[in-house]
């Protein structure tokens, strides 16, 4: 069986060993044995499961179902020649020999880490099984009430808090020091209260300052006026955009109009020009007509040149065309009357339109003038008047939220001196004080957790806290463990891929895979010890947790061992193994275990 990237599930009918593969997990990473054996692996020999890293590099790791040493191979199980390099299932006493952990951390880009193992300061080596809890969840833990970080209880709590502390800070414990000097103890927490009373001082001065002054608002009434007003400026900056538009499209017209109105000018100089090119003409035409007539009239005279009588037949009479040029006169400015009653016509026409395209640059030049008016006296003062308004609700809205904040830190700042007070009351009798977990980091995760639950559609706000007595999460104010068994299993699952999400992405240490079994489907097998109501997971939920394996990221690895087949889009889109059991048929797979058997384990490729 192979598992991908991303989403894996693995579906199927009771007894088709989907929890045997959880058992053959865990005893490939050290167990002393076998806890759990199935009919079916009888004809096996031998267990062999291959992983592949982020760089693409394989190691396959393969173990006697019967125990003992296992076999460490650096290439596919497909490809193994020879019996690889030994390796102890764990380290025992003070041996340096390689085992399990010494080969898995740092093919997975985990470095070797010592972490504190009691309160006296001593540390012990960071394990692959001290990351089982969070790595592989069976179908009883899942339900438990005990923390999803510790497991089930037992003598390694320590190291299993200080394991938690290292996947969120990369940070181990291999500077403590076993035993601390009471003096530097003192000297210490004298110093961290000191520098909380300093930090203390101007805040509650700021805090008691603000207090006494009257506050008739809070931050929602605030917020509404702030609303109110941005709402109110929006009107009138749509009014501005429309006005700036209208003005311009007026400027638009009243340029046009005006040059129109230049070109038409610059035709009715040319026409005037024309017209009185016409008059002249005509005047010209009307002194030739009445040179005609009063050539006619001329009486006969002597020809100057012969002395005889200049009449019609004299030889050096000029001719008199009196009458062809009258006429042809007359013709000429008949014709030119008429161009001049056209041109007459046409300045008409051009004075109609300059009078048309001068109301429209009046008209254009009022709108423009309009909104120009309406602008500058009425929108740019509301303008002004709104975001003034608005600045002082923001600068009144960031006082008392300053306040706010000045009297959480205070309350902070309280009760961590009166822990660090109590802790040095503790220390005169000799009780031992060590780091909690980094805030930061924590509240990253819980942000983690808080998106996974918004992905399954949470019945609540969601929102998460991490209670560091009990070492498990609280969603909105109610423990984990306060709740029945179905729910007590998404909220396990939830942190735990939670956890791989945030290891991965901020580069902290983590094997980069999660195994959960039954996340949907509560055990209720009789006599498992389980205490809580069998309370059912909601369908809204169920199906938001379907449809979320779809957008696991292919950076990390999530398997999902379920006895509820999912839906067939997310079925199509992740990894996905349907064992049949008894109902299978041609092509199906029976279960974990199958039907042909051989001498070695099939291998589970992670």
């Amino acid at each position: 069986m192979k598992f991908g990237a991303g989403a894996n599930v693995i579906a199927g009918e009771s007894d088709t060993g989907k929890s045997y593969l959880l058992h053959c997990l865990d005893y490939i990473f050290g167990a002393d044995e076998l806890k759990k054996r199935i009919p079916q692996a009888e004809p096996y020999e031998k267990l062999s499961v291959e992983f592949q890293n982020s760089a693409g590099e394989y190691l396959s790791l393969v173990r006697s179902l019967s125990g003992g040493d296992l076999s460490a191979h650096k290439c596919p199980i497909a490809s193994i020649v020879d019996g690889g390099e030994t390796i102890a299932n764990r380290r025992r006493g003070l041996s340096k020999a390689p085992d399990v952990t010494s080969i898995l951390f740092p093919f997975a880009g985990i470095s070797e880490a010592q972490l504190r193992k009691n309160n006296n300061g001593e540390t012990q080596r960071l394990t692959i099984r001290t990351f089982l809890p969070i790595i592989i969840v069976d179908e009883v833990s899942v339900i438990e009430e005990n923390s999803p970080v510790l497991g089930t209880p037992r003598f390694d709590d320590t190291a299993r808090k200080r394991m938690f502390a290292y996947m969120l800070s990369g940070k181990d414990d291999s500077s403590v020091i076993a035993t601390e000097r009471k003096a530097i103890a003192v000297a210490r927490l004298n110093g961290q209260l000191a520098l909380i009373n300093d930090l203390l001082a101007p805040l509650e001065q700021r805090i008691q300052r603000n207090t006494t002054e009257p506050a008739d608002d809070s931050i929602d009434k605030i917020d509404e006026a702030i609303t109110r007003v941005s709402d109110g400026l929006l009107v009138v900056e749509n009014t501005r955009i429309t006005l700036m538009q209208e003005r311009e499209d007026a400027a638009a017209v009243r340029v046009k109009a005006e040059t129109q109105l230049l070109a038409i000018d610059q035709l009715l100089t040319r026409y005037q020009l024309l017209s009185e090119h016409y008059t002249s003409d005509l005047d010209r035409l009307d002194f030739v007509s009445e040179g005609i007539h009063y050539f006619s009239s001329l009486q006969e005279v002597t020809c100057p040149l012969c002395g005889q009588s200049m009449n019609e037949d004299h030889a050096h009479k000029i001719a008199q065309p009196s009458a062809d040029i009258y006429i042809a006169a007359r013709a000429e400015a008949a014709k030119i009357l008429a161009q001049r009653r056209d041109l007459d016509d046409a300045i008409a026409s051009l004075k109609r339109r300059r009078e048309a395209r001068n109301a429209e640059r009046i008209i254009a030049e009022d709108t423009f003038l309009s909104a120009e008016r309406r602008l500058t006296e009425i929108v740019q003062p509301a303008i002004a008047n709104s975001t003034a308004q608005l600045n002082r609700l923001n600068a009144r809205r960031l006082e008392l939220e300053t306040t706010r904040n000045d009297i959480l830190q205070a309350e902070t700042l309280r009760s961590l001196k009166a822990r660090i007070e109590e802790t040095s009351a503790g220390n005169s009798r000799g009780k031992r004080q060590w780091e909690e977990l980094p805030g930061d980091s924590l509240n990253a995760l819980c942000k983690e957790i808080e998106a996974i639950l918004g992905e399954w559609k949470w019945n609540g706000e969601g929102r998460v806290e991490f209670d560091q007595k009990a070492y498990d999460i609280k969603v909105d104010g109610q423990t984990r463990q306060s709740h029945g068994k179905g729910v007590r299993a998404v909220l396990y699952s939830a942190f735990v891929i939670a956890l791989v999400r945030y290891c991965q992405r901020e580069g902290l240490p983590h094997p980069g895979f999660v195994i959960i079994d039954s996340p949907l489907t509560s055990y209720k097998k009789r006599g498992a010890g389980v205490r809580g109501a069998d309370t059912t997971v909601s369908q809204s939920v169920e199906v938001a947790f379907w449809e979320s394996l779809k957008s696991i990221s292919g950076d990390v690895q999530v398997v999902i061992v379920e006895n509820k087949e999912p839906p067939s889009d997310v079925a199509h889109t992740v990894h996905y193994e349907w064992f049949a059991g008894d109902e299978a048929g041609p092509g199906d797979r029976i279960g974990f275990i199958p039907e042909t058997t051989t001498s070695t384990s099939e291998a589970e490729r992670i």
